[in-house]
């Protein structure tokens, strides 16, 4: 009897480890080649390190735009939060796990009885036991299953997670380097008024021209000064949000390396719907939805079947530490449900309505995820048909500009033309820039919406 119970034990125990996997210590989910990063311990307010060890780049010096990935993707609590999630359900996977698996216990206890002096006695008792017991097989190895893919969707919820974190750093980054190029425009148009303001006086002086073209010139640069203080906070607004994307906290302005080599993006409407369905992580969650709502009929439908119960257990004992006295059992146990107050039957039913539920959400998910990626396609194009307009309207309002500016020179000209040469290209200059990095900002987006990195 003992040997057929520690059989028994015994294969179970190998069969389901070798069937569900060893119950081990839960993993760090995988974290996607682009980037080795994953959140790292955080010291004080952020985090210093990757999950590789290696220093992460100093907040105070020049970052690129794979800088501030990595930062945002140590320091995010978002990101945070969804690793801890998915250890999480790496543990619930286990504890699912651990039920085929045995129990070992050992124990002592030790008692004294007092009486009368003559008979005083003690006595003490040692055990030790292993039991496995496996009640309703099929239910336990659906839940194993159930768990498995709760596990799948944590880990998409991180990939999720990080791609929403590259899209907003890629918007920021872009978004801080367009209000450093606006500053730098605007300088150059705020000095432009700033010569003409001082030209034009000297002509007054000579007598050339009259006052009111110097009082013109003048309120002229102080507009352009205006405008330039306000694009100075406009960098400055750009900096403390980009600064939040990336999890941090500084009074600095953040220093970016200024670029306008931007990624082109070639693709059609088609494929890039195509990709969106196939690599999103939310698409692959909603189907795996599905799958768990699949089980959760089957589990529910088990409900009018008989449920079987395999037992098996060995124990020894004895006093004083002596181990002299052992028992095994063996048993199996069948359960035949014969009336549970409509229980399975409603459970069935609502287990249906779930299904056709999340049926509806991932239709729902599938349309909005077209939408997305065809607005974002729609934006991307348009950037991209707008930026060699953009280009050449600037080169044109630079060459109306010398114009004016040479007849203004000449006596010929006069300031409301000259004026309006100016704006013309200090718009100009702003549209192509505008135009650029809104084509950059719609690439984050597309990548975003077809769910790439």
């Amino acid at each position: 009897m003992r040997k057929i119970t520690f059989l028994l034990i015994g294969f179970l125990s190998v069969f389901t480890a070798q069937s569900y996997g060893a119950v081990i210590a839960p993993q760090t989910p995988p974290v996607p080649d682009d980037t080795s990063t994953s959140p790292s311990k955080v010291h004080g307010l952020t985090a210093n390190t990757r999950s590789d060890g290696t220093e992460l780049p100093d907040i105070n010096g020049t970052l690129s735009l794979q800088d501030c990935i990595d930062l945002a993707l140590a320091n995010s609590p978002v990101m945070v939060s969804a690793q801890l999630a998915a250890q999480n359900a790496r543990v619930n996977l286990n504890l699912a796990k651990s039920q085929f698996l045995p129990t070992v216990s050992a124990g002592f206890d030790s008692r004294y009885n007092m009486g009368t002096p003559v008979h005083d006695y003690g006595t003490s008792n040692t055990y030790a036991t292993a039991n496995l017991t496996l009640s309703g097989l099929t239910d336990l190895v659906r839940n194993v299953k159930m768990k498995q893919s709760a596990v799948e969707q944590a880990d998409l919820n991180v990939q999720s997670v990080q791609n929403d974190i590259v899209r907003n750093v890629r918007k920021g980054y872009y978004t801080l380097l367009s209000a450093q190029r606006a500053v730098a425009i605007r300088t150059q148009s705020r000095d432009v008024y700033k010569d003409q303001y001082e030209r034009t006086a000297e002509y007054y002086r000579l007598g050339l021209r009259p006052k009111v073209d110097v009082t013109t010139a003048e309120v002229n640069l102080n507009n352009e000064s205006l405008s330039l203080i306000r694009a100075t906070n406009a960098v400055k607004t750009a900096s403390a949000s980009l600064a939040n994307i990336l999890g941090v906290t500084t009074p600095n302005l953040l220093t970016v390396q200024m670029t306008e080599d931007f990624e082109t993006w070639d693709i059609s409407l088609e494929e890039a719907v195509k990709n969106a369905y196939n690599n999103r992580p939310d698409v692959q969650s909603a189907h795996l939805e599905v799958r768990i709502g699949q089980m959760q009929l089957s589990q529910a439908r088990s409900g009018v079947f008989p449920t079987m119960t395999l037992s098996a257990g060995y124990t020894k004992s004895g006093e004083s530490l002596y181990l002299d006295t052992e028992a095994a059992h063996v048993g199996v146990g069948i359960e035949i449900p014969i009336f549970n107050a409509f229980k399975t039957y409603n459970s069935v039913k609502q287990a249906k309505i779930a299904l056709e539920n999340t049926h509806n959400s991932t239709r729902s998910l599938l349309n909005n995820v077209y939408l997305e990626v065809q607005k974002a396609y729609i934006q991307l194009n348009e950037a991209a048909e707008s930026i060699p307009l953009a280009k050449l309207n600037a080169e044109k309002a630079k060459e109306n500009l010398e114009l004016a500016q040479g007849r203004y020179n000449e006596g010929i000209g006069d300031m409301i033309s000259l004026k309006d040469a100016e704006v013309a290209y200090t718009d100009a200059e702003l549209s192509l820039l505008t135009a650029r990095y809104d084509y950059a900002s719609a690439v984050a987006d597309l990548k975003q919406a077809m769910g790439t990195y």
